[in-house]
């Protein structure tokens, strides 16, 4: 079929889920309910559930469940006969055509009126006394139930089985097998997804023996004990809600209680996929003993091929935590790398932030001095030459160099301040200093400002000569001569200090 080759596998397995819940066999209808509803079974499920019109194939079984018609349990009877068609209507009784002509009666009619008589007399006693048998004994003799559909409209699966099991406490007490708290097609894919035998009662309060069987066989303490011993999953269902008479509909149930027992079974040849299968059927009154007798034969019938069904499983559970481990192990040595080449990356990256910035501050100290050597060059260059000794109005000034060098030179009085600090700092490119023969060009910045690190003192009194924008001869340590000690600013710290 073109449209079941384009389902999906698990589109697949919830069209055989809603065939065997929903008894549907026309694959196409049952493609169109599911598409309908987006591929929800449960939607899809109680929508049908609230269709309680009579099946249009009744010579049709479970379909989707896959009943075994050749299984020893209770033979299949007939579906009920539908119901007989309505009697004509007024309208049609008048549409039919009366002879125009009145005839008299032959000698016959007047002969077959007091047979016709006697007949209809007889009828009525007849269906008097038949009013007076049990429920049960009238149907057994019509062959058929007198309901015809659910009493109460569609509802919510998990609301339904709540009222049920209320309802059911209330009547025959809390002593009961252990209800699946939800809707049939969640409690048969529970019990298929677990790997379960599935038993399902349907309740009919009409049947004369259902007050009994409750009271006495479901209440019973061996059976009880026997559903809870063999993980058996058990859900029930009154046939006056709407999905609990869909699901007598769906099993072709005719007596009550009713008891029918579902499994999952193998998967059949050139197909993997296995389905629940309605095993055995329990119709009519019975003993707590009869049904584990018959659970036991079907359970031990059956297991072998559960409990290969669940080794099966157990082992693909096994495989899937061995492939999760691996897959988890890869992930975590893949997170161990990822954050092992990170850290290596970030360290990469900060070892080359620190070693460019360490280029730069290199950069810019060099650029420093570079700057400052060609300004101390400018000034060098631009210093006035020493004064002769004949010019008058000069000071004589004798220098202790910080390497203990003694230096003597004049400068005019009118000179500031600032040229004898010129004078020290620019010492060096004197003839015989060490950079006397240095090529570099010297060169004035704009906004520089040039900081001297050493501090000319005048030792008796010892006084500090900082004020540089000063006259010389304004300068009382300075004029007209003095003996004045080059101190470098670190060593004039220190002497402070002591």
């Amino acid at each position: 079929m073109e449209a079941l080759d384009q389902l999906t596998a698990e589109q697949r397995a919830t069209l055989e889920d809603y065939l065997a819940v929903t008894g549907q066999n026309d694959l196409e209808i049952a493609i169109i309910a599911l598409e309908q509803h987006s591929w929800q079974l449960e939607t899809a499920v109680q929508a049908q559930f609230g269709d309680t019109r009579t099946p249009s194939r009744p010579n049709e079984s479970l379909g989707g469940l896959g009943i075994d018609q050749n299984n020893e349990s209770q033979g299949t009877p007939a579906p009920p006969p539908p119901p007989p068609p309505p009697p004509p209507s007024s309208e049609h009784r008048r549409a039919v055509a009366r002879p125009s002509s009145f005839f008299p009666r032959s000698f016959l009619s007047w002969f077959s009126w007091p047979i016709n008589t006697v007949w209809s007399v007889t009828w009525s006693i007849l269906a008097y006394f038949y009013t007076l048998f049990p429920l049960t004994f009238r149907q057994a003799i019509t062959g058929r139930s007198t309901r015809t559909g659910p009493s109460r409209p569609p509802s919510d699966p998990t609301s339904v089985a709540a009222r049920f099991l209320r309802e059911y406490e209330e009547s025959y007490g809390t002593v009961h097998p252990d209800f699946y708290a939800g809707g049939y097609s969640a409690a048969l894919n529970k019990a298929k997804d677990d790997l379960k035998f599935f038993v399902v009662y349907l309740h009919s309060d009409e049947h004369d023996e259902t007050d009994r069987f409750c009271r006495e066989t479901l209440a019973d303490s061996e059976l009880l004990s026997y559903l809870r011993n063999n993980n058996t999953l058990v859900w029930g269902g009154n046939v006056k809600e709407t999905e609990g008479f869909q699901v007598a509909t769906t099993l072709q149930t005719v007596r009550y209680p009713f008891i029918g027992v579902i499994a999952l079974s193998q998967p059949t040849a050139g197909s993997s996929a296995t389905k629940m299968v309605l095993i055995d059927r329990i119709e009519g009154p019975s003993t707590a003993e009869q049904i584990i007798q018959r659970l036991t034969q079907q359970t031990t019938r059956h297991s072998a091929a559960l409990n290969r069904l669940r080794s099966e499983r157990r082992e693909r559970e096994l495989a899937r935590e061995l492939r999760q481990q691996q897959d988890d192990a890869y992930e975590q040595s893949l997170r161990a790398d990822r954050e092992k080449a990170r850290k290596q990356k970030e360290a990469q990256e900060a070892a080359e932030r620190q070693r460019l910035e360490e280029e730069r501050i290199k950069a810019e100290k060099e650029a420093e001095v570079e700057r400052k050597a060609r300004h101390v060059k400018f000034l060098f260059e631009n210093l006035p030459d020493e004064p002769p000794a004949s010019e008058g109005g000069c000071a004589r000034l004798s220098f202790k160099l910080w390497n203990g060098e003694r230096v003597i030179r004049r400068f005019r009085g009118t000179e500031p301040v600032e040229n004898i600090y010129v004078f020290i700092e620019t010492i060096e490119f004197r003839e015989g200093g060490s950079k006397a023969d240095s090529s570099l060009k010297g060169e004035e910045y704009v906004g520089y400002e040039h900081e001297y690190d050493f501090v000319l003192i005048s030792p008796f009194p010892r006084t500090k000569v900082t004020d540089r924008q000063k006259l010389i001869k304004d300068e009382p340590a300075l004029w007209p001569s003095a003996s004045l000690v080059v101190e470098l600013v670190g060593e004039e710290d220190d002497e402070q200090e002591e």
